[in-house]
């Protein structure tokens, strides 16, 4: 009979280290991944441990490796539970600092069940992502660590119907928890309450049970069922207390002056939702910076603008690149202070997950998420936005609905729609705003490329009238829009029924991916 094996990530400590001191009871043979050395993990006979750093991008390989070499050909659990946290501001993060949390949190989880899935398969094993309470709150203090759990939701509701009967996927929500990230995060430990937290061998115990109870999505304690369900659903209470509890302004922004052109930039403005948006505002008196890595376009959108009597110019970068962002930062610095900024720019790589090389999938998260992460905290720390400025994310339905057949997408749009939350909250007090849009089907070339079936193309929404919509909710100073009454019934729908919802994206995308041609269609199969 073949040993049970169990993969935990983060095992050095905290709660991993509790796992894995649980965990390897029995004939259980259970492996640490860890940064440090080996000896933190108080090794048993049944417990041994790789040591990486999750955080570079060769690690995958280094732990599928480690598990070659020791006779792993099948693994029954995958436990992330690999995280670290940042407190304060988000203009107080410095770029490094919220790269780390993006590729400790997010992409190494991705990247490590990308490359452990033949192993999984083989096993009939499951994969498990620990989450946190937090990816369901505002929480303006913890800002992009609620993104990366919120995207770890998102990625596990989609892959668990690309993986139905082969891999499963559990996501489990431990709250606030005594361990040495806080710490580490810049936490004041005494305002948290860090000494009421309940301690991670308590949590861990917690957390066995619930891989045993199997269920899809399970939260530990029901004080933290309570806060989740809350935030998920009584937002019209959470948002209002986090923006009381947001720590206040040091300076609050002096009223917009009257005489001053006002200046709208929009990243991915050189096609679809982007340079709708831009004409809309080039049409209303603002001056447009367009951040596209299309030059041509980009220079074509801005020549037209500038024909019908406008002010337009172009920022030509690969927002995949990490040098892109502070190119950018150094070029807006010349320019007027912005009035508006939209969050537009977005890729995607539909195919199921197993099917497709991890780094397409990189890059979807390089440009959807991490591009707009840290260029609103460029634009923050360096005072780049004029006062009563807005900040516009365009997310996805695709987080109400999930999205099975481009999970990594879905990942995106929910880190992004749980960060533009968080930061609404943090920045109410300073007389910015912040818009998050959750555009359905759009008649766009990128819909067109990505979609496996265009043939009910004249139903999507135009993207000019979208673009009409998203500045209407701006001047109003709304939070969230949902542009048109089947995109809000769609969305109700996924929050109250989400089975419903994920259903019938796997017939509409799933399902039709083999006869579009889609990369990575087919159902994968253990090597």
């Amino acid at each position: 009979m073949r040993q049970r094996t169990i993969l935990i990530t983060g095992a050095s400590d905290g709660i991993g280290l509790e796992l894995v001191r649980q965990l390897r009871r029995g004939r259980t043979r259970v492996l640490g991944i860890a940064r440090r050395p080996a000896t933190a993990l108080d090794a048993g006979p049944h417990s041994d441990s790789c040591r990486v750093d999750l955080a570079q991008p060769f690690a995958a390989a280094i732990v599928a490796e480690f598990l070659r070499r020791r006779g792993v050909d099948a693994l029954d659990l995958l436990i992330h539970c690999a995280a670290v946290g940042s407190y304060g501001p988000v203009e107080a993060q410095a770029a490094g600092e919220i790269d780390a949390l993006l590729d400790i949190n997010l992409c190494a989880p991705l990247a490590l069940t990308h490359a452990l899935l033949p192993a999984l398969a083989r096993g009939a094993g499951r994969v498990v992502l620990i989450g946190s309470v937090a990816a369901a709150l505002p929480v303006p203090d913890y800002a992009v660590y609620g993104a990366t759990k919120a995207a770890l939701e998102g990625f596990a509701r989609s892959l668990r119907v690309e993986l139905r009967g082969q891999v499963g996927v559990q996501v489990i929500h431990p709250g606030a928890t005594r361990t040495a990230m806080h710490a580490k995060a810049g936490a004041p430990l005494e305002r948290i309450g860090w000494a009421h937290f309940p301690p991670p061998a308590r949590v861990a115990q917690q957390i066995r049970r619930a891989i045993a109870g199997g269920a899809p999505v399970a939260t530990i304690g029901t004080g933290n069922r309570l806060l989740r369900g809350a935030g998920r659903h009584l937002g019209w209470i959470t948002d209002p207390l986090a923006r009381r509890r947001a720590a206040p302004a040091a300076q609050v922004l002096e009223p917009p002056a009257v005489h001053r052109m006002r200046h709208c930039v929009v990243t991915g403005g050189a096609d679809g939702i982007g340079r709708a948006v831009a004409e809309r505002y080039a049409r209303a008196g603002y001056a447009l910076t367009i951040i596209d890595r299309d030059a041509g376009r980009a220079t074509a959108v801005c020549q037209a603008i500038q024909a019908a009597g406008g002010v337009a110019g172009a920022i030509c970068v690969d927002l995949v690149r990490r040098d892109a962002v502070p190119a950018v930062l150094r070029q807006l610095a010349a320019l007027p202070r912005a009035d508006v900024v939209v969050h537009s720019a977005g890729i995607s790589a539909v195919g199921r997950f197993a099917g497709q090389p991890f780094a397409r999938q990189q890059a979807v998260l390089d440009v959807n998420l991490r591009a707009p992460l840290q260029l609103t905290a460029g634009l923050l720390r360096a005072g780049l936005l004029a006062p009563g400025a807005t900040l516009v994310f365009i997310a996805s339905l695709a987080v109400f609905t999930g999205y099975p057949g481009a999970a990594v997408y879905a990942a995106s749009k929910a880190g992004l729609a749980a960060y533009a939350r968080s930061l609404r909250a943090a920045l109410a007090g300073r007389g910015l705003r912040v818009l998050t849009v959750y555009p359905g089907p759009t008649r766009t070339a990128h819909a067109r490329r990505y979609s496996p079936d265009n043939r009910r193309e004249h139903r999507r929404m135009p993207p000019e009238r979208l673009a009409g919509l998203l500045a209407a909710a701006v001047t109003r100073g709304a939070a969230t829009l949902i542009p048109g009454p089947a995109n809000r019934l769609v969305a109700t729908i996924g929050r109250l029924a989400p089975a419903l919802t994920e259903a019938a994206m796997r017939w509409t995308i799933l399902d039709k991916l083999p006869q579009a041609g889609m990369p990575g269609a087919d159902r994968p199969e253990p090597q």
